[in-house]
């Protein structure tokens, strides 16, 4: 009897812990821009040169709805900063393609580095990663049409696998504004949920370029934030 007894007593002290846990993630309230995501996103993957950049501009592109950065291209089951190897520096995103087209990402990607520089070795490579062969094609079609003499230095590659860099590089200019951040910790039950959600690429862009105030004006009403945040990221935004 005391087995049987002791048994039921572990049971029913699993499933309080087990129900409270689950009470508690159902109890974060994630911001609605996260739910109005599109269930028909496709995925981009470039490199251009360091990260942080790519990661406000396209962080503010509308149609584009998660970003991230990380490492790609390269050997290295499990690369990190400090030790790469041959991968390089990559921006992931994806985006809704009723929203906004490939070859428009492809032209934002050319106006926002310079692809004519000779790298400063692997890590910051100029690099499109297609993922099937309609971006290949995409991309040669543009590189056909920029009629410049200029050695292009942009590789092509076939996409294999992309590795999530560490997490203090992800939405890293929006990391340092405490203010937001204190909110968003309140949002994201773990770091994929904040790395990979809409509100945290916008106001990465919004902190990280003082721009986007259409998209911001758009979409603020979504973005679930306190009032006081949102009338000081209006005043933040310059545009």
């Amino acid at each position: 009897m005391n087995i049987i007894y002791m048994t039921l007593i572990f049971v029913l002290l699993f499933l309080t812990i087990s129900n409270t846990g689950l009470a508690a993630e159902d109890g974060i309230q994630r911001p609605e821009i996260d739910k109005r995501v599109p269930n028909n996103l496709k995925t981009a993957t470039f490199a251009m040169g360091c990260f942080w950049g790519p990661d406000v501009i396209f962080g503010g592109v509308d149609g584009v709805w998660k970003t991230r950065v990380g490492y790609a291209g390269g050997n290295l089951d499990n690369p990190t900063y400090h030790n790469l190897g041959s991968h390089t520096e990559t921006i992931q995103m994806e985006y809704d393609p009723e929203q906004i087209t490939y070859k428009e990402l492809i032209e934002i990607f050319f106006e926002n580095h310079n692809p004519y520089q000779k790298p400063y070795g692997s890590q910051y490579k100029s690099i499109v990663f297609y993922h099937n062969e309609r971006q290949k094609e995409i991309f040669e079609d543009h590189v056909a049409n920029l009629n410049n003499k200029r050695q292009l230095y942009t590789e092509l590659k076939e996409y294999s696998e992309f590795h999530y860099a560490e997490y203090y590089h992800q939405k890293y200019r929006l990391q340092s504004f405490n203010n937001i951040m204190s909110e968003l910790r309140d949002m994201y039950s773990n770091d994929k949920e904040f790395i990979n959600s809409t509100l945290s690429a916008r106001l990465n862009h919004y902190v990280g370029s003082k721009t986007g105030l259409d998209l911001f004006e758009k979409e603020k009403e979504f973005y679930d934030l306190e009032s006081e945040t949102i009338k000081w990221l209006k005043n933040y935004i310059r545009e």
